[in-house]
């Protein structure tokens, strides 16, 4: 995995994301956004291979960041690491590779990054 972006608007809880991605593997890049147009806006210019995405944003859902990237037709594996496991069902429905919750899954989305190919999403058969 080159590229990782972080959506996640809690400090904290970004940080020790970032913090154990970087430990987990070699990732040429970790960006760390809290709002969804600042997603948008990277993702616009970079190739993520990865995106782990909190769902309650200040300024929107992360559900719109997922149904944006299906219409634009961006492939990118997106975690979603969220408490609104209420969600979940329409989460997978748009596109998101995996559903964690942040209250019990933290050490699961750390090991599904640290296993998670290298390989792009569109050579993935």
């Amino acid at each position: 995995m080159n590229n990782l972006l972080i959506v996640e608007d809690h400090f904290l809880i970004g940080r020790e994301i970032f913090k154990a991605a970087k430990e987990a593997r070699k990732i040429e890049n970790i960006r760390l956004t809290d709002s969804l147009q600042e997603a948008i806006s990277l993702l616009t210019k970079t190739k993520f291979e990865v995106v782990i995405l909190d769902l309650n944003l200040p300024d929107g859902n992360g559900i719109e960041l997922l149904k944006w990237l299906k219409e634009k037709q961006i492939e990118t594996k997106v975690f979603v690491f969220s408490a609104s496991i209420a969600l979940k069902r329409s989460c997978l429905k748009n596109g998101a590779q995996a559903f964690f919750d942040k209250a019990n899954d933290f050490d699961a989305l750390i090991e599904t990054i640290k296993n998670t190919s290298l390989e792009s999403p569109s050579s993935l058969n």
